[in-house]
């Protein structure tokens, strides 16, 4: 019986950045690390502005150019650091991870999960059983997402959700694995808008 290969869309559109473009993306990154102590408000419009920067790269590896390697490492550190520096709430973290190289997503992954073990935040455990870096980043991105925090829509959730659910099961049958045994692995750690994404997950 013929089976039809599932082929993962893209995450950003492929593209050759000038210096410019580099230069740009470098300066939305600091300017976002050196606002995370002000409102909630202003660090998510500094990091939806990081995000579109990120975007417009075609899918680098900040960490292979220099402009970009120390600013998206150092915000990436400040997701698990001292409060008193000001963190950087784990669903942006993911917005910039989402716009670039998942090996980004790995290094972030790996430093996150060292952390302490109050700081670590919850739902990012869940790429350790998606053995797959690039399908951990997108349901981990997924599990992060705060709709109500106008960081997009319920509906828009559910579609992308769509696209990704065969893919993920199809992962997790290949390992010996159902995604209800995933979402009921997964520890939210007392937190509620985890959990709802779970849920939905689930559903």
């Amino acid at each position: 019986v013929y089976k039809r290969q599932l082929v993962l869309p893209r995450r950003v559109a492929p593209a050759t950045p000038g210096p410019e473009a580099v230069a740009a993306a470098a300066a939305a990154l600091t300017l976002l690390q050196s606002r995370l102590k002000g409102p909630s408000w202003k660090v998510t419009r500094l990091s939806r502005k990081a995000r579109h920067a990120l975007r417009a790269l075609g899918g680098v590896d900040p960490a292979a150019h220099p402009a970009l390697a120390a600013p998206f490492a150092a915000l990436m550190a400040h997701v698990v650091g001292p409060k008193a520096e000001g963190r950087l709430p784990v669903r942006h973290a993911l917005g910039l991870l989402s716009q670039v190289d998942v090996a980004a997503f790995q290094r972030a992954a790996e430093m996150w999960k060292a952390a302490p073990a109050g700081s670590v935040p919850p739902g990012v455990a869940a790429a350790r059983t998606l053995t797959d870096p690039e399908l951990a980043l997108r349901v981990t991105a997924l599990l992060s997402e705060r709709p109500d925090l106008r960081d997009g829509s319920e509906d828009a959730w559910t579609k992308r959700w769509a696209t990704l659910k065969p893919h993920v099961e199809a992962h997790l049958s290949g390992a010996g694995h159902s995604l209800s045994a995933f979402v009921g692995g997964v520890d939210a750690g007392g937190d509620a808008h985890l959990s709802k994404r779970l849920a939905r997950l689930g559903a």
